[in-house]
């Protein structure tokens, strides 16, 4: 790579400089390559949106339900040109061309039940109906299940006479949550109920539940505290996504996993004690996370979307998108990762999983060991299965290996490391859209807990399932920042093409158009292409940039793998309250936010441009500036030792400007060797034991022409005092006539005149 190319330049010049100083010269080198190189394969940067639209009252349909109370909305299911949305005690019928009111079904649960559940320790806020299940059946038929103030029911609701009335009434345990805050998932299929939720008040009874099958009760090797997201009919198979403790990690500490589950849709359950209990249900962990050595996992599923069928690389797949975020209490990030369902439907035909004992770690289990029929496939007399396969299935529900991620790897991911305050949350796509080049694109729209809406594709599907290349298209704020978005949805009208997104936060409904070329603010083909919008095109005829459904595919030019096209003349965008221009590029640091806030007028304000946040850079320009200042410091240092050595040289008697580096040093005598008794000493010329310190001198040679202590100039400071310690080396300063002097009086004098040039020796 460009960082390994540029690491081992480094070297190489570092080399060169290893003169005089070899160690600390090629220390400098490792540690500096050493960081370049983490530093180019370091946490990859989120990729920013080419626009930040911030919308207005008037550019979005809004929907505030019932305005005396919350409504909590989570559920939507559209139907032709209406919309149902399930929120506290009512479900609402409205347009979806105007977002207004056709009816409303008003559900409250019944006083006595209300009673009931405040006697047992519930609020006003938790005894209230919430919908958690809104299934349409056809055009006059709604089935429904309410939390109910703790006491799950199931209501079938049938259009009679312009009013929605109850046709049928059922328990709506296993099939409804009792907790409002419990997530739970529900499918229809054939006339079953299919449901993943908690069957008790407390949500220590998690179950798939079909009546009459389901899983088992109290076993955590089937559920360990899981969270239910979604679930999807593929194939002879009914999957479920959700997240739980896992098991498997449960002796190195605490962990939570994403899962998916199967069962058949043709498993009537066992014989005798497996009666009424799944014989297909296995579960495998989905992986999304980024690859390395030692992947970093986004281990908790938030929302997945249904089987979406495309062309991906020139081959068909059956792909679902699913949010992933990491823990509450981890490093703050999101994720979205897809999964093809072939990959899937290999995992559950791979490996078992086991544990041999409590104290053992899980390992897959030996293909010998596998029963025949293979557990987990499905039996047209599921009834007639052998105990043996049974029972394996019942304490072998888990497979050794994990699905991947589709394209390898995420395909659009935010952190916290910089300035992203939020989390995904739910996602919705609008698949197989087509470009003016005949190629297909999956368009993703992502939702979070600020009020934002992130449009997504991965601009190399079409040509390759190996590589991601995200582009974010758009950032769009559509409620307030601190607005959860709970549900996102793409409806279509029959008597338009142009299509919505359906947003959902608590409180209110919103709908945003899905094609938003802006054709009055981007005003150029390159910044139309550079968009690469599926949805948009620069046409030629018209010189705007504008829907691909309105226009002829002749006069359109689009690139959506690569944002760039010959056929686009050079241009620029011209604002009237912008104060330079700006191209709507690729490149990673250059926005174009567009404020689209209505004016007091109504009117549209005009665009405004941003540019980049200067304080931002590229791990490149990071790598570049460590090596440059690194061999900067490296190269002053040298010049400056080389300077400093060239102008004090050491010479025998001329120390020149540099007197103290003349000085000879003779440290730490050890005290066990010095046998030296003196007094406290205050004044210069104090009492000295000269023969026992002249004894213990000549010991190590000194003076070298033989004369005796006693004949040289001893100098100490002045009000010293010396506690000689045998255990400690001893300092001591004397100062001594050059080799050639001739002075041979001894010197304990406070003589401020001038003094002859001397030696110091430190003992």
């Amino acid at each position: 790579s460009s960082y390994t190319k540029r690491c081992k330049s480094l070297i190489c010049i570092m080399e060169f400089l290893k003169v005089g100083a070899k160690g600390s010269f090629s220390l400098m080198c490792v540690t500096v390559s050493s960081l370049i190189f983490s530093v180019g394969y370091a946490w990859p940067e989120d990729v920013r949106p080419k626009m930040v639209v911030q919308m207005g009252e008037k550019d979005v349909l809004t929907f505030d339900g019932n305005l005396t109370n919350p409504d909590h909305f989570k559920l939507i299911a559209p139907y032709g040109d209406t919309l149902l949305i399930g929120g506290r005690n009512f479900i609402f019928n409205i347009s979806v061309m105007d977002f207004n009111e056709n009816q409303r079904i008003e559900w409250h649960a019944p006083k006595e039940l209300n009673k009931m559940c405040f006697v047992k320790g519930k609020n006003e806020e938790e005894c209230q109906n919430y919908i958690r299940v809104l299934i349409r059946l056809d055009n006059d038929r709604v089935f429904t299940c309410g939390t109910n103030s703790y006491k799950p029911l199931c209501r079938i609701y049938a259009m009679k006479a312009g009013e929605h009335v109850v046709v049928e009434e059922m328990p709506g345990t296993g099939i409804a949550p009792f907790d409002p805050y419990h997530n739970s998932t529900t499918l229809m299929l054939d006339g079953e109920v299919y449901s993943a939720t908690a069957a008790d008040r407390s949500g220590n009874d998690p179950l798939i539940y079909r009546k009459p099958t389901r899983t088992e009760q109290y076993d955590l090797k089937h559920f360990n505290a899981p969270n239910f997201v979604s679930s999807v009919a593929y194939s002879e198979f009914v999957f479920f996504f959700f997240r739980e403790t896992a098991v498997e990690y449960i002796n190195c500490g605490k962990a939570v996993y994403s899962r998916v589950a199967r069962v058949c849709k043709n498993d009537r359950g066992g014989h005798h004690q497996f009666r009424d209990h799944w014989t297909s249900f296995l579960k495998a962990r989905l992986n999304c996370s980024l690859p390395g050595e030692f992947p970093f996992h986004f281990n908790e599923i938030q929302s997945a979307t249904e089987v979406v069928h495309g062309t991906y690389g020139g081959e068909r797949h059956d792909l679902i998108y699913a949010v992933f975020t990491t823990p509450p209490n981890s490093i703050p990030g999101s994720a979205v990762c897809a999964f093809a369902m072939r990959d899937i439907l290999n995992t559950f035909e791979g490996p078992f999983k086991e544990q041999g004992s409590s104290n053992l770690n899980w390992l897959p289990v030996h293909p010998s060991r596998v029963p025949e029929p293979r557990p987990g496939r499905c039996s047209n007399q599921s009834t007639t299965l052998p105990d043996t396969t049974l029972t394996f299935v019942k304490s072998h529900s888990l497979m050794d290996e994990s699905v991947p991620a589709f394209f390898g790897s995420p395909i659009v991911m935010r952190t916290n490391f910089r300035n992203t305050r939020y989390r995904m949350t739910k996602i919705a796509v609008d698949h197989q859209v087509k470009s003016n080049d005949g190629k297909y694109y999956d368009i993703l729209f992502i939702g979070t807990n600020a009020g934002k809406v992130i449009r997504a594709i991965n601009s190399a599907a079409a040509d390759s399932v190996r590589n991601v290349t995200p582009v974010i298209i758009e950032e769009i704020q559509v409620f307030g920042p601190t607005t959860t978005i709970t549900n996102l949805e793409v409806v279509r009208s029959s008597h338009s093409d142009e299509g919505k997104l359906v947003v959902l936060s608590s409180d209110q409904v919103r709908a945003i158009p899905l094609q938003r070329c802006y054709k009055e603010k981007i005003r150029t083909c390159r910044d139309c292409v550079s968009l690469q919008d599926p949805y948009c095109a620069w046409n030629t005829q018209n010189k705007a940039c504008e829907p691909v459904s309105w226009s002829f595919s002749g006069n359109l030019i689009q690139n959506i793998s690569s944002g760039q096209s010959p056929h686009c003349p050079e241009g620029t965008i011209y604002s009237s309250t912008a104060q330079h221009s700006t191209h709507l590029d690729n490149r990673r640091h250059h926005d174009v936010i567009f404020n689209i806030n209505p004016d007091s007028d109504g009117e549209v304000s005009e665009v405004q441009l941003a540019e980049a946040r200067i304080g931002d850079y590229t791990i490149e320009t990071l790598a570049i500036a460590v090596a440059s200042g690194s061999i900067l410091a490296l190269l002053v240092g040298f010049m400056a030792g080389y300077c400093f050595g060239k102008r004090c040289p050491k010479t025998e008697y001329d120390a020149g400007p540099c007197v103290d580096a003349e000085y000879e040093f003779v440290e730490q005598i050890p005290a066990a060797n010095v046998n030296m008794h003196m007094t406290n000493i205050n004044q210069m010329g104090n009492a000295l034991h000269r023969t026992h310190l002249a004894n213990t001198l000549n010991r190590y040679g000194m003076p070298p022409d033989g004369t005796t202590m006693m004949d040289q100039n001893i100098y100490m400071t002045p009000h010293a005092h010396l506690n000689m310690n045998p255990n400690k080396p001893i300092d001591v300063v004397l100062n001594m006539s050059p080799k050639n002097g001739t002075s041979q009086s001894f010197h304990s004098t406070t003589d401020r005149g001038h003094r002859g040039s001397v030696r110091k020796m430190y003992l």
